[in-house]
């Protein structure tokens, strides 16, 4: 063989093992499995929502940003706030984090210096504040640190949600006069009197009521608490002694210890049974008691009640859209977020989920009369109104506070001060996380 032959077979060699690697290259799995869609995917994960529904959220940013219209989009919804923080700890620190994921307002963001601030090129603060609530504002606008006449957004709302109280209609005699606690105890007192096999209103054992740790905040709101972190112990004091003093006085709160913990009962199941007349539940839960089945003329629904001659203060709940700042689609990212502050995009995530109260001033404004689900008449003035100030409350660590305060509010007495040490706890923890300073010392 001559020396041409063998270098044009040792080539041809070459030549058939790059296209053997590369074929394989083409066709075998990314190593991790999700890199391909990280790179050429846009992703958004969300908390509790449909995220099938949420497909008309795509469509119609798709239809006001056309550039987009071929870009496959994901959307991965979860079921619970521990497993999505744990989810998007993993994805972060492995770099596949979604380009759009969802912070809530109730604590400070542990993924902070993961956030990328909305242009204000993109979304003015100045026109932010024209077509949001207030109590949006103080959350979401921030100054520039470098030059403090630049503002800008670190994120969006799209909805809040505001705790009311879901009535049986045949316990309550008046239960549209209600406005007050004092109305409500007074209804309450007298459920009591008639009917000695119910239980007025489901409060105080927080093993078995849904949202025990958002009553005690609302109770907190009340009490121009806005932050866990400053509740000192008389304030904790005066809320929950009332809470208590209410089961002891007007109560009845046996199920806790007869029923529930063997038959992993919720006030939800005692409420839609007919043991139960009263429950401080979300507009969302609507869709809880209708799966169990209601009928519709019994249910009735008001607001969080007040304080006799105070000014009337809600605590909200709501999620706010952040974009990871190292997406590879800035630009994107950016645009997503200018639909969901937009009137078009705010309205159609309030058709989409008809449960969320609107956090935009022109669409919440056509909302109080509106049916929350069209066969019951329960409609969005039935929790909140213009005149109230919406109070946005920081438990710091939300996680922590919900799992700590359900075995607190179990307790027959010293819960005022397990309370302050709960609270000393998870401030001390929180500070660690954000400020990665003593962490060697306990946080008893």
């Amino acid at each position: 063989m001559n020396t041409n032959k063998i270098i044009f077979s040792i080539i041809g060699v070459i030549v058939l093992i790059l296209v053997i690697v590369l074929v394989r290259n083409l066709n075998s799995p990314s190593p991790t499995g999700s890199n391909k869609t990280a790179a050429w995917d846009f992703s958004i994960w969300i908390l509790h929502d449909d995220q099938w529904d949420f497909s008309n959220i795509i469509s119609g940013f798709k239809t006001a940003y056309p550039q987009y219209a071929s870009k496959n989009i994901i959307v991965e919804s979860f079921d619970d706030r521990l497993s999505y923080t744990h989810s998007l700890t993993s994805s972060i620190v492995s770099g596949l984090a979604p380009d759009i994921f969802v912070q809530n307002n109730g604590e400070i963001s542990a993924f902070e210096n993961q956030i990328l601030w909305v242009d204000p090129s993109i979304v003015s603060p100045n026109d932010f504040r024209l077509n949001f609530k207030p109590v949006f504002w103080d959350d979401l606008v921030v100054t520039d640190p470098n030059d403090s006449t630049v503002e800008f957004l670190r994120w969006i709302p799209a909805w809040f949600e505001t705790l009311g109280i879901f009535y049986n209609r045949k316990y309550f005699l008046k239960p549209s006069e209600i406005e007050n606690w004092s109305d409500f105890l007074q209804e309450v007192q007298s459920i009591s009197n008639k009917y000695s096999n119910i239980i007025p209103v489901a409060l105080w054992n927080g093993s078995w009521v849904t949202r025990s740790a958002d009553i005690i905040t609302s109770l907190f709101v009340l009490e121009d608490q806005e932050t866990l972190k400053t509740t000192d112990s008389n304030r904790v004091r005066q809320v929950l002694w009332m809470y208590n003093w209410f089961w002891q006085r007007d109560g009845d709160n046996r199920y806790n210890i007869l029923s529930a913990p063997f038959e992993n009962k919720t006030d939800l199941d005692y409420f839609t049974w007919g043991d139960v007349a009263a429950m401080i539940w979300y507009p969302r839960d609507l869709l809880e008691i209708d799966k169990i089945w209601y009928q519709s003329s019994f249910l009735f629904a008001s607001p969080f009640p007040e304080y006799i001659g105070s000014d009337k203060k809600v605590s909200i709940n709501y999620e706010y859209f952040v974009i990871n700042k190292d997406t590879p689609f800035i630009d994107m990212s950016q645009d997503f977020l200018a639909y969901l502050a937009s009137s078009e995009g705010q309205q159609l995530f309030s058709d989409t989920y008809p449960y969320y109260l609107s956090s935009h001033v022109g669409v919440s404004a056509t909302m109080p009369e509106k049916k929350i689900l069209p066969w019951y008449n329960i409609v969005y003035k039935n929790f909140v109104s213009d005149d109230d100030e919406l109070v946005s409350f920081d438990v710091w660590n939300k996680n922590i506070y919900t799992q700590s305060i359900i075995p607190i509010l179990d307790l027959e007495s010293w819960y005022d001060s397990e309370f302050v040490k709960t609270s000393s706890y998870i401030t001390c923890l929180t500070t660690k996380q954000n400020t990665l300073m003593s962490l060697s010392s306990p946080c008893n």
